[in-house]
C-alpha cells in the first residue's frame, strides 16, 4: 500500500487569495450599500452643484433688481441645469446606510429646496415684471387707483411663496453643519446667505406693493395736501391772506384725518421699507413712500409747520398794516413753534421747514423805516 504524503502548503500563500476575496466583496458591498468612497464623492459633487445654483439663483435676482431681465433669465435657466444635475447625482448617492452620509444628504435635501424657491421667487418676480412697472408708472403719475390694482395682480402671484421662502429660511436656520463636509463650509455658508438676502430681496418687493395698494386712499389724501400748498403759495404771492389762511385751515383738518387707524396701518406697512435693498425705480418708491405715509410723529411734525405757518400769515397782515412791533413778535413766534417741530429723514417735510424759516427770515430782514 502505498503511503500518502500529506502535502504541506505555505500558510502565507494561503493569505494572498484571502486578501483579494475580501477587498473583492468590500468593492461589491461598497457599490450595492453605497458605503464607500465614491457614494460619499458623488454626494459631495450633488452638494456643489446645489450650492453652485444657490449662487447662479442669487445672481439672477441681482440682475433683476438692477432691471436686466435677460441676464437674470440666462443665469436663472444656469441655475436650474446646475441643480437638475444636482439632483440626479444626489438621487444616486442615496442608496447608502452610512449614518453620517445619511445626515449630508439630509442636509443637501434642504438645500436643493431652498434653491427650488430661490428658482421661484425669480421666476415669479419676472412673471409680473410688466405689472411691475406698471404699478410704479402709475403711481409716479399720481394714478393711486390704478397702480393698486396692478399692485393686487402682481401680490396674488408673489404671496403664496412667502411661506416656502419661510419654512426654508428656518430649514436652513436649523441645520446641523456637522453633517456638512468641512472643506464646503465656507460655500455652505455663503449659499445660506444668499438665501436670505434672497429672502429678503423678495419681501421688500411684497412689502412695497401692499404699500401702494393699502396706502392708496393715504395717497389721494396726500395729493389733497400738495394742492392745498401750491394754493396757499400763490394765495400768499397774491397778498390774499384770508384765503391763505382758509387754507390753511384745510390743511391742518387733512392732517388730523390722517391720524384715523385706517391711514395709520399704512403707515405701519411704508415704515418696513427698505430702499437699500431694492433698485432703481422700486427703491425711490420705497423711499419717498416712507416719507409721505407719515405716521402719527411725523404727522405732528407737519402740524408743527402748519402752526407756525399760521403765525407767518399773522405777521405778514401785521406787517402790510405797518405794525412792525407785532409783526416781529408773531415771527418769533412762529420761529419758536418751527424750532420745535423735527423734519427727520422726511425730504419734503424737511423741505417745507426750510422755506418757511427762510420766509420769516425775509420777512425780518425788510426795511422798517416807520418803526421807532
Amino acid at each position: 500500500m502505498k503511503k500518502i504524503t500529506k502535502l504541506k502548503i505555505n500558510p502565507k500563500i494561503l493569505i494572498i487569495p484571502a486578501i483579494g476575496a475580501l477587498i473583492v466583496a468590500a468593492f461589491f458591498l461598497s457599490t450595492q450599500t453605497g458605503g464607500g468612497k465614491d457614494t460619499l464623492s458623488e454626494a459631495i459633487e450633488g452638494g456643489e452643484l446645489t450650492l453652485t445654483s444657490m449662487g447662479r439663483n442669487y445672481e439672477s435676482l441681482i440682475q433683476f433688481v438692477q432691471n436686466d431681465e435677460t441676464q437674470a433669465r440666462q443665469l436663472l435657466e444656469a441655475a436650474r441645469v446646475a441643480l437638475e444635475n444636482g439632483k440626479a447625482k444626489l438621487n444616486s448617492a442615496e442608496r447608502t446606510n452610512d449614518e453620517y452620509l445619511l445626515g449630508v444628504l439630509g442636509n443637501y435635501a434642504k438645500l436643493v429646496q431652498a434653491s427650488n424657491v430661490m428658482a421661484k421667487g425669480v421666476d415669479n418676480l419676472l412673471v409680473v415684471s410688466e405689472n411691475l412697472t406698471n404699478a410704479f408708472y402709475y403711481y409716479s403719475h399720481k394714478d393711486y387707483e390704478k397702480a393698486s390694482q396692478q399692485a393686487s395682480y402682481c401680490l396674488q402671484i408673489l404671496t403664496p411663496l412667502l411661506e416656502d421662502f419661510q419654512a426654508s429660511y428656518e430649514d436652513l436656520d436649523a441645520m446641523n453643519v456637522f453633517y456638512i463636509p468641512s472643506g464646503q463650509r465656507d460655500r455652505f455658508n455663503l449659499g445660506v446667505d444668499q438665501f436670505k438676502n434672497e429672502t429678503g430681496i423678495y419681501n421688500q418687493y411684497v412689502k412695497l406693493l401692499q404699500t401702494i395698494l393699502e396706502g392708496k386712499e393715504y395717497l389721494q389724501m396726500n395729493a389733497l395736501l400738495d394742492e392745498y400748498l401750491r394754493e396757499l403759495q400763490n394765495a400768499i404771492a397774491n397778498n390774499d391772506y384770508k384765503t391763505a389762511e382758509e387754507i390753511r385751515q384745510e390743511i391742518s383738518k387733512t392732517l388730523e384725518s390722517l391720524k384715523d387707524p385706517r391711514y395709520q396701518k399704512a403707515a405701519e406697512a411704508a415704515s418696513k421699507l427698505d430702499p437699500k435693498l431694492l433698485g432703481g425705480m422700486a427703491s425711490n418708491i420705497a423711499q419717498e413712500l416712507r416719507n409721505r405715509l407719515r405716521n402719527l410723529e411725523g404727522i405732528e411734525a407737519f402740524e408743527k409747520y402748519a402752526q407756525s405757518l399760521e403765525k407767518y400769515l399773522e405777521a405778514l397782515k401785521h406787517f402790510e398794516r405797518k405794525e412792525f412791533t407785532e409783526a416781529e413778535q408773531a415771527a418769533e413766534e412762529g420761529l419758536r413753534i418751527l424750532g420745535q417741530g423735527q423734519g427727520g429723514g422726511d425730504s419734503e417735510l424737511q423741505g417745507l421747514y426750510a422755506g418757511l424759516s427762510e420766509a420769516f427770515s425775509t420777512l425780518r430782514r425788510k426795511d422798517q423805516p416807520e418803526q421807532g
